[in-house]
């Protein structure tokens, strides 16, 4: 998600015309890129997200924010939407012999429809049994098994560090933030994490964690995640650079 504090203001009220404007295409050398434009009377700021849902991307303006800016809003993070963007056949689906990452390694998939219903991780491959119709669910659910267990290694090694406890976990498949954390102590994280290389899945939990002590990104919340987590900046580069390509892996 991109947030920046300063964009253009038309000062003029807007045309009928501009205000019933809802998606609009920005261009670069060799694609075009769909904008979903949504006003919200308290946004104070544009904000981007990536729709991996639905493909595109979302764009919230201020309620008298101008197309105009808009658009030049976008353009102006070009770069970091032909970073994020997936086509058609960027999509990889959990099928036999596809590679996925594992904790940032390539795992090839083996899918057979003898034995018994399980899956296992060699050297090289995630082997899945019991009926190959049934095996990217079984997968899915095995991701998100795996998920869970490094989460919550992370919040052991984390809690203490940052003297913090949480309330509860969720895993689930969210589309515009890794982690988040409420007032009450509830943590969720995305699934797809464990696709990602450790110590970024470990990053992602401090910051939440972090959250408990300061509920906004400020100099105290930062100091907090850089004492536990020195390298930080790395793990921030991946997922700005490498995070949106975790949303390639579809189940069909």
């Amino acid at each position: 998600m991109i947030k920046l504090p300063d964009f253009l203001f038309n000062n003029q009220k807007n045309s009928k015309s501009s205000r019933k404007v809802t998606e609009f295409n920005i261009e670069s050398e060799d694609r075009v890129f769909q904008i979903s434009l949504r006003r919200h009377k308290s946004a104070k700021r544009m904000i981007l997200r990536q729709d991996v849902a639905h493909g595109g991307f979302k764009l919230t303006i201020p309620e008298r924010g101008t197309i105009a800016a808009a658009k030049q809003f976008c353009y102006q993070n070009l770069t970091w939407i032909e970073n994020k963007s997936l086509n058609n056949q960027d999509i990889v689906k959990f099928q036999h012999g596809k590679s996925i990452p594992l904790r940032g390694q390539p795992y090839n998939l083996i899918f057979l429809s003898q034995l018994r219903g399980k899956t296992q991780i060699s050297d090289d491959s995630i082997t899945v049994t019991g009926g190959t119709e049934f095996a990217p669910r079984r997968l899915l659910n095995f991701l998100k098994a795996e998920a869970k267990t490094d989460i919550m290694r992370a919040i052991e090694k984390y809690e203490p560090l940052l003297n913090v406890k949480h309330n509860k976990v969720t895993v689930r498949d969210t589309t515009s933030r890794w982690g988040s954390c409420s007032a009450s102590k509830a943590l969720s994280f995305s699934w797809r994490l464990v696709m990602a290389p450790s110590p970024v899945l470990d990053y992602v939990v401090a910051h939440e964690l972090a959250h408990i002590l300061e509920m906004n990104h400020s100099t105290k919340f930062w100091a907090h995640v850089a004492r536990v987590c020195p390298d930080m900046k790395q793990s921030q580069t991946w997922l700005k650079v490498r995070g949106g390509q975790l949303h390639q892996f579809h189940v069909k």
